[in-house]
């Protein structure tokens, strides 16, 4: 064996440690905190209060009500029996719990469904870094594949809110945003530190919440494309421009620093937890900055589809082959 298949094997096995790490990691406490402050967001945004909502990915529905017990059921084997959970767009003022539903429970298909008004999504092993080409490439696509579909399924003006990898918006090819770019404004992001979501040593990778909003027209606002990348040479690092001239939408100090299995990790570090007041601050100036005047009032009604009567929650330099 080469050394470099070799050192692509034991990139593997530390992945498939960090991966089982991450399965037996709660996040629910973490997904519950962080779901209040996106749906005083998306209102401030123009989202209609009980307007249609999906939800996928990581504790769906704590992400729709905001409460920790409501975890994902799941089988015999571990695996989530819906994947796919729809509910309104809680009030200002929850005060008793409302229901959320599979969307698997009825026979309907997303794309012959009326759209959506929110999608909100943590994506799975947002907060683990992987080391392996093929595992890093996995995660990139099954990422652009699920947020292309979740878009498709948005009324025009709707909003998507993402919880992803940091190096989903610093890979430094821009053609991967293509399709997305096609159909979506890009309203901003803020960078969580390491560990926000999850507690475990294995859990460490910085997570990005980004902002979406679909498009009304065919042509894309100037002032709302998504960010290119540059190579720091200082770093060893391809990361995203928008962080260059947002610094503050870093919540913690970033640090860069060399692993065991001897590749450049991006770490933010917040010792103090003071995430969730500046998280609120960037979520209160990107509301300020792209708050939708066109935004219909009448949308929820156009697109609400039959639902039970609604209750809320309780609560420079060139930079190297790229290696993927």
């Amino acid at each position: 064996m080469t050394t470099a298949a070799h050192k692509e094997l034991v990139r593997e096995r530390a992945d498939r440690a960090a991966l089982i790490t991450h399965a037996h990691a709660d996040t629910t406490g973490a997904h519950a905190q962080l779901a209040p402050m996106v749906w005083n967001l998306l209102r401030d945004l123009g989202t209609p209060v009980g307007g249609r909502t999906l939800a996928f990915g990581v504790d769906p529905q704590v992400l729709l009500t905001g409460d920790p017990n409501r975890p994902q059921p799941r089988d015999q084997d571990g695996f989530p029996v819906h994947d796919r959970w729809q509910g309104p767009v809680p009030g200002s003022r929850p005060a008793t719990p409302w229901e959320t539903f599979p969307v698997t429970r009825h026979p309907l298909k997303l794309e012959l469904a009326r759209p959506f008004d929110v999608v909100v999504a943590s994506m799975p092993y947002s907060d683990i870094h992987l080391r392996s080409r093929e595992t890093r490439a996995m995660r990139l696509h099954s990422f652009h594949v699920q947020a292309t579909e979740a878009l498709e399924g948005l009324a025009p003006g709707g909003h998507a809110v993402f919880l992803v990898n940091h190096s989903v918006l610093d890979y430094p090819d821009p053609s991967r945003w293509a399709r997305l770019a096609q159909m979506a404004d890009f309203l901003g992001v803020a960078r969580l530190p390491s560990h926000a979501l999850r507690a475990a040593r294995a859990c460490d990778a910085p997570v990005d919440i980004l902002v979406l909003r679909r498009r009304d027209g065919g042509y894309p606002d100037p002032d709302r494309q998504f960010p290119g990348v540059r190579w720091s040479p200082e770093d060893g690092l391809h990361e995203s421009t928008y962080f260059t001239t947002h610094p503050d939408r870093v919540l913690g100090t970033r640090d860069v620093g060399t692993d065991y299995w001897g590749m450049q990790q991006l770490a933010v570090h917040d010792p103090d937890h003071t995430w969730p007041t500046r998280l609120n601050n960037v979520f209160g100036e990107i509301a300020s900055e792209h708050n939708s005047a066109h935004t219909a009032p009448d949308r929820a009604a156009l697109h609400r589809p039959a639902m039970p009567p609604q209750r809320f929650p309780r609560a420079g330099g060139e930079p190297p082959a790229l290696g993927l």
